[in-house]
């Protein structure tokens, strides 16, 4: 695990009204690690760390990967961290499933610098930021809303190229009941058929 980067600041806003944001970068691929350091350490956005003053809540930023986001969402309410993802994992169900979880930022790894500043900013204010490619990609499929548990095992098992009989042996189900959670799959993902859907699914980031 790279070395955490908590001894700057990052400045949000005017001096006469600053918040003073901890920001640690712990990335678990060690160059982009290294490259978000060297960023924000040029930034004129940082100043060099202080001791809170009284009555001031501090703001701790962690920008990481999406598996170490995934583990440090839940305990969240407990350390008041905010949560931030830099990425190549760019799938609808990997950005869909990360801001169910509740992370506070969501960036692809290959953003602006800019961007990247943009994003700081507004979790310094309390507020969540999403690249607005990837809020549209997990936001435009699945009309008919996120798919259940026992949808999401039918699933797995269409991927593996199981048959109706096999999937109903093994979640022991009624074959008929499969046969509507297969239906419902296919509505909701806007598939033609067990093929389709189970590409759409990959495509998506839902199934391996």
């Amino acid at each position: 695990m790279p070395a955490p980067y908590s001894s700057l600041k990052w400045q949000a806003m005017p001096p006469a009204t600053a918040l003073h944001v901890s920001v640690q970068v712990l990335h678990a691929e060690a160059i982009v690690n290294a490259g978000l350091v060297a960023l924000l350490a040029s930034s004129a956005h940082v100043q060099a760390a202080h001791a809170p003053e009284d009555g001031e809540a501090p703001i701790r930023v962690v920008i990481t990967d999406y598996a170490d986001a995934m583990a440090r969402l839940p305990l969240v309410p407990v350390t008041g961290e905010r949560v931030m993802i830099i990425s190549q994992r760019e799938r609808e169900w990997d950005v869909r499933n990360a801001m169910a979880a509740g992370v506070h930022g969501y960036l692809p790894q290959r953003c602006e610098a800019a961007e990247l500043q943009t994003a700081l900013e507004a979790l310094s204010q309390g507020k969540r930021y999403f690249n607005q490619e990837l809020l549209a990609l997990a936001t435009q499929n699945l009309p008919g809303g996120g798919l259940t548990l026992r949808e999401n095992q039918v699933l797995e098992l269409l991927a593996l190229g199981c048959c109706n009989k096999r999937i109903a042996i093994q979640l022991d189900i009624g074959v008929g009941t499969v046969k509507s959670h297969i239906k419902s799959l296919f509505n909701k993902l806007g598939a033609t058929a067990r093929t389709h859907a189970v590409v759409l699914a990959t495509q998506r980031g839902m199934v391996s």
